[in-house]
């Protein structure tokens, strides 16, 4: 290990282990630290489904049918009670995640980058206003490292991120309602064969997954990967108490099996950090809250946005400018690309954690939102509006007063926040206004929403 590199790299999930891929291909001297074992890599909890577009979209070759464990063809969503299914095509993958983050990890080092695994990031260094490198803890040694860039890639921890000042704009908190917290079991069964096991399953339901839903993703004829999500700061139950006592009482669970491995772990369901940029920082992944705020999925825009954070090193590394300012491109990208979408979903999130059973049951029972835009909406960030017109016509004529009002509420604030993110700010000493509108239309919205 050396004391200074180009960039250095602080957690090596999918968001810190893309971004020493690229930085590698391109040349960079780059180091990556994390404190998992070699056998545990990418090793937090989650539904591991992984849609086939996202590797293309940030640069990366299709996954090696190693680190595959089922391809899927569609989703389905029940309705509660199960009253009501919508199946939604698109191809996709259940990834081992231990091989996948092997695979990249190896190719990454390969190209000459640097792995340091069962290592502790302690703390941020920072220097005259600026991050400089880190503190670390390898073998029982505390040492430093420096680099031009730092990339905080440590996941919902935040481990440099939650120790920077916090004047700093890039320091920014999570309100617990806007996080979940979720709990998950791989089973294998004994005596049972999945019926369709290239359709992964999502099932909503206020009882068994309030303010989430829970899931029923194959890995193989026989495997399946199963848990649940729960909203937090809400006082729901703990989520594993939920699992026990709810969804085991379902009758996929009522065959023969046995639980390979279990975990769970808080993850981030909100629009993206206001700023994933600050002085000799980079901020991708869990640690940024880059996610879908309606699913959760979060490796595709983690892809992504480590693609545009060695983007912007590039272009810095070029003007020999790793300031706030010479990073901002990252901002930039992400910000028009996804983040648009994502905090237009975080609104659609905010009215769905709302709706009772009832209202989610009636809504699918009516095709408020048809199948076919389902997945329009969950990707784009958009509620079309001719299903909106659609919805009304439907909504008056049952006399669902209510719900209509909030259909149309929904919509117009999905299309405003998309819009103030197309205004993202194009220099950092602009971003305390924009947050400032962001932060108010929210608000606004939530008032909305309550009357």
């Amino acid at each position: 290990m050396r004391d200074r590199y180009d960039v250095i790299i602080a957690g090596l999930g999918p968001a810190g282990t893309v971004a020493l891929w690229h930085l590698a291909k391109k040349g960079f001297s780059v180091a990556g630290f994390d404190m998992r074992k070699p056998g545990d890599i990418w090793g937090k909890p989650c539904g591991d489904a992984l849609g086939a577009h996202h590797p293309r979209e940030a640069g990366l070759p299709d996954p090696p049918s190693h680190v595959i464990k089922n391809k899927v063809t569609a989703i389905d969503i029940y309705s509660p009670g199960e009253t009501t299914r919508y199946r939604v095509y698109g191809e996709g993958y259940i990834i081992d995640r231990s091989k996948f983050g092997k695979w990249l990890l190896d190719e990454a080092i390969s190209s000459g980058a640097e792995a340091y695994l069962e290592t502790r990031v302690l703390a941020p260094i920072i220097k005259d206003g600026k991050i400089v490198g880190l503190k670390i803890q390898a073998n029982g040694r505390v040492r430093e490292v420096h680099a031009n860039v730092v990339i905080e890639a440590t996941g919902f921890s935040r481990a440099i991120r939650m120790k920077l000042p916090r004047e700093w704009p890039v320091y920014e908190d999570i309100d617990p309602k806007d996080m979940n917290i979720a709990y998950r079991e791989i089973i294998e069964y004994e005596d049972y064969e999945i019926e369709e096991p290239n359709v992964i399953r999502i099932y909503l339901d206020q009882e068994v997954a309030p303010g989430g839903y829970w899931w029923y993703f194959p890995e193989s004829r026989r495997g399946v990967n199963v848990g649940l999500g729960v909203q937090g700061g809400m006082g729901h139950p703990n989520p594993m108490t939920l699992y026990r006592e709810k969804l085991l009482n379902h009758p996929l669970m009522k065959h023969r099996y046995h639980v390979v491995r279990s975990a769970g772990a808080p993850l981030p369901t909100r629009r993206p950090s206001n700023t994933l940029v600050g002085p000799g920082l980079l901020v991708i992944g869990d640690a940024g809250y880059t996610v879908n705020p309606v699913h959760g999925g979060g490796m595709g825009y983690a892809f992504r946005a480590a693609h545009y954070a060695v983007l912007a090193i590039e272009e810095a590394h070029d003007k020999n400018d790793f300031s706030e300012h010479g990073l901002w491109s990252l901002n930039i990208r992400y910000m028009k690309d996804i983040g648009g979408k994502q905090a237009a979903l975080d609104i659609f999130r905010r009215f769905l954690q709302r709706l009772s059973n009832d209202e989610i049951r009636f809504g699918m029972e009516k095709r408020l939102i048809p199948e076919q835009d389902v997945y329009y909406t969950s990707s784009k960030g958009d509620l079309n509006i001719s299903v909106v017109d659609k919805a009304m016509i439907v909504l008056r004529g049952l006399q669902r007063p209510g719900l209509l009002a909030k259909l149309k509420l929904v919509a117009d604030y999905m299309k405003s926040i998309k819009q103030l993110y197309e205004e993202y700010p194009e220099e950092p000493d602009k971003l305390s206004d924009w947050v400032r509108r962001v932060d108010a239309l929210v608000s606004e919205f939530e008032k909305k929403l309550e009357k």
